[in-house]
């Protein structure tokens, strides 16, 4: 991935985690409901990157280390824990869909 973007710069850069979630009843044709949760960065240029690409920071897997998000000017690998689950893809769409759920009780 890193070698496609070449030299191409910070602002061409953008990317995004994205989770998607639906909750389904067999007994139904459609999903009662459909949550999506997105956060946004940017992939590190090479020379951010360091040697051999290795990214930076060894909290994460995958593009962790890559995928830079710019108010916390970090990796998401080099957030802490607490802060990765506040803002990951991943977290929004389960807030939603426990939402979703407790509406549902």
């Amino acid at each position: 991935m890193m070698h496609n973007l070449g030299n191409a710069p910070v602002e061409k850069r953008t990317a995004r985690f994205v989770c998607a979630m639906a909750l389904c009843d067999p007994n139904q044709e459609k999903p009662l409901a459909i949550v999506r949760g997105t956060v946004e960065g940017r992939i590190l240029t090479m020379e951010e990157a360091g040697p051999e690409v290795k990214g930076r920071g060894t909290n994460g897997f995958g593009y962790d280390p890559l995928f830079f998000i710019e108010r916390f000017n970090k990796t998401t690998a080099e957030l802490s824990p607490a802060e990765k689950n506040a803002i990951s893809h991943r977290g929004h769409a389960t807030r939603q869909m426990a939402e979703v759920l407790r509406r549902l009780q």
